[in-house]
This record gives structure tokens, C-alpha cells and sequence, in this order.
């Protein structure tokens, strides 16, 4: 009997862990998750490390280029930014231009990144951001340059031709792709993204968009061979003399 009551005991033991063990409980959402949320309504971001270049004052020029199907050069170029674009960093006496106060230069000494070196804030990143758009035909987003500023644009889009296999729809479909990285030259565009159209493949029937997750900076990947249209947004460090 005591052998019995064992056993039964064992059993409900095992069945009690295996309940638990079953359980689906609440957890805190994790970063992964929100962003997995932002990225599926339709909030993307790219950023690239600028660090090394910290040391030295650059122009920073934002560009948008726009390319269509079998012609090499951009259709378009539009820059973007503030006059001349952004500075990589802003000096203590960029201040200087007018007399202050006791209490602004005061100010100013605690707010900068590195006073003793006479620099108030400088970049170390820029970010290429995509946002969510009411209208179909465009895609909107923002330029950052870390503690400096930025900037928004608008890309206009074109409907993928699919040979009214899709009856009368008109169907705006882009997709966000990052560059490899490319060797900093000063007064050289660097691509950072393409925002680059599906296309209608004609043997399957299909409206698709495949290939490499990086673009190489050559601009010679499959992807951009294979799209009817796209944008490149990149950028141009010039050192300031």
C-alpha cells in the first residue's frame, strides 16, 4: 500500500512539473521586439559608425539620386540638409560670432562634449530612416546626423508594371537595402541605402524582390539590375579648410 501511495505520489509530482513546464506566462517585450514591431509598420533605420573621422570638422552633405532601368546615371539629384549640409561637429567658438554673456559661456562650457579641446558636440554616427506614408505613391523619411541635425525627404514612386495580370490594380511596392561599407575619401558620395521597386517577373507570373541583403558599393548587384527604379541616399564628407 505505502508502494502504491509512492508511485501516486511520484506521478502527480511529474504531471504538476509538466503543467508548469507548459505554462505560457507574461514576459517584458524585449528591443527585438518593438523593433520587429516598428520594422512590420513600415518604420526602418539604418545607421553608420563615423567616429573616426571625430577628430576633424567635415561638411556634411546628404543625397538623394534617382536611377530607372538600363540607364547607369541618376535621373535626378536632390541634396539635402540645412545651406550646405551639416558639420560633423560644432566648435566652442562657433559661439564667438557676437559678445556673451557670463552666464551663455558658462552654459556652453557644461553643454560641450570636450570643452578643453574647444569642441561643443560632434557626430559620430549618421542615420538613414524610413517612415510609414498615408499615400502609396510616396515614401517618406529622415537624415540624422548625431547631436548636429537633420533632415526629412520624399522619394515619389512608380506602379510596377504588371501586364494587367493583376486586372486593373496599381500596385507601389519598395523595399529599404542597406550598402557594404565603403572606404571614406574625402569629397567622395558614399552610397548608405537604395530604396529600390519590386518587379514583375514575366516567367512566373509573380511581382517579386530577391537577391543580396547588402548592396555592393560598385553598384554592381544583381538587385539593382533587376529593378525598374530606385533611389540611392548617400552622403559626402568634405573637410572644412
Amino acid at each position: 500500500m505505502r508502494k502504491i501511495a509512492l508511485i501516486i505520489c511520484a506521478a502527480m509530482m511529474i504531471a504538476s512539473t509538466t503543467l508548469r513546464a507548459q505554462e505560457v506566462k507574461p514576459i517584458e517585450a524585449s528591443i527585438e521586439d518593438y523593433i520587429a514591431l516598428l520594422n512590420q509598420n513600415g518604420y526602418q533605420a539604418y545607421s553608420f559608425d563615423i567616429s573616426p573621422m571625430k577628430d576633424t570638422t567635415y561638411q556634411v552633405q546628404f543625397e538623394v539620386r534617382e536611377y530607372v532601368a538600363g540607364n547607369p546615371e541618376p535621373v535626378s539629384v536632390q541634396p539635402y540638409g540645412r545651406g550646405r549640409g551639416f558639420k560633423s561637429r560644432t566648435m566652442v567658438k562657433d559661439f564667438f560670432w557676437r559678445e556673451l554673456s557670463e552666464e551663455e559661456l558658462a552654459d556652453i562650457r557644461d553643454a560641450s562634449v570636450d570643452y578643453e579641446n574647444g569642441v561643443y558636440s560632434r557626430a559620430e554616427k549618421i542615420t538613414v530612416g524610413f517612415l510609414p506614408c498615408e499615400n502609396d505613391s510616396t515614401e517618406v523619411g529622415r537624415l540624422f546626423v548625431e547631436n548636429q541635425g537633420s533632415s526629412g525627404f520624399s522619394l515619389k514612386l512608380k506602379p510596377i508594371n504588371h501586364y494587367g495580370v493583376y486586372n486593373d490594380d496599381v500596385i507601389y511596392q519598395y523595399k529599404p537595402v542597406p550598402f557594404k561599407t565603403s572606404v571614406f575619401e574625402n569629397g567622395k558620395f558614399i552610397p548608405l541605402a537604395a530604396y529600390a521597386s519590386f518587379w514583375f517577373d514575366e516567367k512566373y507570373s509573380v511581382i517579386r524582390f530577391c537577391g543580396a541583403k547588402e548592396i555592393d558599393p560598385d553598384m554592381s548587384t544583381e538587385i539593382l539590375k533587376d529593378t525598374p527604379h530606385y533611389y540611392v541616399i548617400g552622403v559626402t564628407f568634405t573637410k572644412f579648410e
